[in-house]
């Protein structure tokens, strides 16, 4: 039996088809048609017969569902080496394949929603926000361009790693402590960036004023010489912590209306 050897160009090929995963997606199999539709190109490279290649591609109709393009492509890229070994006689069942992508899928989900809608989303979201709101067009340009970036970036070498390593690779990307330092990296910039948002976002000051003998005293002169910021940074905490008690987010909405009216006619707080 002639041996089958996909090239860079089909793995390529391959991952770029791993965008389709979400193509046809459907309550009962899921991923699954996209991810059919992916390994058509390599199922057709590997195997010769048609029913060859109808066999191997049944496999892949089983349910299925990850995170799609940042770090689930490991799966794929994993799951394609193991398919090209199987072709060429190695001793790898269809259940294999089925096991590890069923095993993997639950905690590669995990790691990639993670990494790319709660880390990289909002913090991207909030610096091209910014932008947005000085009426920059760079805003909404610079967040598709740089989140499409990283999502090819990331996307491609956990394809090619999964290839590349096999099992292997899940051991090495979870050992390596690469994804707890890229977390990590992408989170101190979240805080700084969700910091920044609270003190410019949030657009209140204390116009109280009182006389101490012929002094003129401004509590907002105070708070900025002593701790700028101080004042959207305690408001920010107090709506933080309600949504930690679970409060309802229509009831905090009216909370702050309510606080906000009522500092006003009091004059305890004024819009910056």
């Amino acid at each position: 039996m002639a041996e089958h050897h996909l090239t860079h160009k089909d793995l390529v090929k391959a991952w770029v088809l791993s965008y389709s995963s979400e193509t046809c997606y459907n309550y009962e199999r899921l991923q699954a048609l996209g991810q059919t539709n992916q390994m058509m190109s390599v199922v057709t490279k590997l195997y010769d017969t048609k029913e060859e290649q109808v066999a191997a591609l049944k496999k892949y109709m089983e349910f299925f569902n990850t995170e799609p393009s940042w770090i689930g492509t490991v799966i794929h890229g994993i799951t394609i080496s193991m398919e090209e070994q199987k072709a060429n006689g190695a001793a790898i069942e269809d259940e294999d394949i089925i096991s590890l992508r069923t095993g993997l899928m639950g905690p590669m989900a995990g790691i990639g929603d993670t990494v790319s809608q709660a880390v990289v989303y909002p913090i991207l979201a909030g610096i091209c926000c910014q932008f947005a709101l000085q009426g920059n067009i760079a805003g909404p340009l610079l967040f598709e361009i740089v989140y499409k970036a990283l999502m090819i970036f990331f996307g491609y070498n956990c394809f090619m790693m999964g290839y590349k390593q096999g099992k292997q690779a899940i051991v090495s990307l979870l050992q390596s402590g690469t994804l707890d330092k890229i977390t990590e990296a992408f989170s101190i910039i979240g805080l700084v960036v969700v910091g920044n948002m609270a003190y410019s976002r949030v657009a209140v000051k204390c116009p109280l004023t009182f006389r101490s003998g012929e002094v003129k005293v401004v509590v907002q002169d105070m708070f900025d010489t002593l701790l700028p910021g101080a004042i959207p940074l305690i408001i920010t905490l107090l709506v933080w912590r309600m949504v930690n008690k679970k409060m309802n987010p229509t009831l905090i909405i009216l909370i702050i209306f309510i606080f906000g009216i009522v500092c006003s006619y009091l004059g305890i707080l004024s819009a910056a």
